[in-house]
């Protein structure tokens, strides 16, 4: 499965560096435009009538109990933090600061409680990781231009939401530009945490929009890169993943999967989801599906408003990646988040002067 996550697919030979720019607009590649560029949709719409949240789960009194623990050990956690290692800071911005106490908020320390199954040590050694990781590496501060190059041709970008209000993912596996896995990652990272960023309030999920009609075997990452995407994904954004909904799956994915998924933990098998636009499942199998119990298999209704799900996943919205406009609304997003981060830091500060 690991090519249909962003990584797989035919590639071009692309020999410049991940922090260098393009010298000039025709060196990027984009979709072919029928008329005027349509903006990506990277804030949270408005609530209306019709919007549905998913049900966030409840602690139960046990995961309750790790859970206050856990939040009374902070202090602890976030002692002798590391510095920033000196690979990571070459593609991040040291003016973005660093906000760990901003970051743990009761939402996260009930994901992790959970993903580590209401186990106290197991979350605290887990939280911690993941602290030092994002004091080392600083995932919120990747400069835009550090991993320009991966999205020029508009594999894998984050446009929207679907009908839970979260934010959706798109991947296009056949559009793979990139060779270097480490700024394939770094990609990743940085979209991941643009949606986090952009969640509406009571979402913690994202959603996996896969196009698989160009989708194979020849050109997969190694075992060992796809680890380390995995092991990040698991151990840094533990329950971030609501949905992730396969198009038009080849009839040997489909098959290879029925082999593997007895095997897979139920709780992830439960995210994955395949649609076939064109033949929408037996009502036997939405009902499986709806229940997490056998079929994979969902229309696009089940996940999506198809008026805001691209034309390229069998949607109806007339979005064509322009890489142009689509980099310019990352750049602003990353402007005004340093221009947050910065002020809320100096507020901080001023709090803590007015204590003394």
């Amino acid at each position: 499965m690991r090519s249909l996550f962003g990584f797989g697919g035919k590639t071009e030979d692309v020999t410049a560096k991940p922090s260098e720019k393009a010298a000039e607009d025709s060196t990027v590649s984009t979709e072919q435009q029928s008329g005027p560029s349509i903006p990506p949709i990277l804030s949270c719409p408005s609530p209306s009538d019709s919007s549905v949240l998913q049900e966030i789960k409840p602690l139960t009194a046990d995961e309750q109990k790790d859970f206050d623990q856990i939040k009374a050990d902070i202090p602890e956690l976030i002692k002798d933090l590391p510095p920033i290692d000196p690979e990571a800071e070459k593609y991040i911005d040291p003016e973005v600061p660093l906000d760990i106490e901003g970051w743990l908020t009761d939402e996260c320390l009930a994901r992790y409680v959970r993903a580590r199954k209401g186990v106290y040590e197991d979350t605290k050694k887990a939280l911690r990781k993941t602290i030092e990781w994002r004091a080392s590496t600083r995932p919120h501060a990747l400069r835009p231009d550090t991993v320009e190059l991966e999205n020029r041709t508009g594999k894998m970008y984050f446009n929207g939401f679907d009908k839970f209000s979260r934010p959706v993912i798109y991947m296009y596996n056949h559009r793979q530009n990139t060779k270097d896995p480490d700024n394939q990652i770094r990609w990743v990272i940085y979209t991941l945490e643009m949606c986090i960023r952009h969640m509406c309030p009571g979402v913690e999920k994202v959603t996996l929009a896969i196009d698989a009609t160009q989708w194979g075997f020849s050109s997969s990452v190694s075992i060992g890169t796809a680890k380390k995407f995995l092991d990040i994904l698991g151990n840094h954004y533990p329950e971030r993943l609501g949905r992730a909904v396969i198009f038009m799956p080849p009839k040997f994915f489909v098959a290879f999967y029925s082999l593997v998924s007895p095997f897979i933990d139920p709780v992830t098998k439960a995210k994955v989801a395949f649609v076939n636009p064109n033949s929408p499942p037996t009502p036997q199998a939405a009902q499986q599906s709806a229940e997490g119990n056998g079929s994979p298999w969902i229309a696009v209704e089940d996940c999506f408003d198809r008026e805001l799900l691209e034309k390229d996943c069998y949607g109806n919205w007339d979005f064509q990646y322009d890489h142009k406009t689509y980099w310019k609304a990352i750049e602003d997003e990353f402007a005004e988040l340093k221009t947050e981060m910065i002020a809320k830091q100096s507020a901080n500060a001023q709090t803590e002067e007015a204590k003394q």
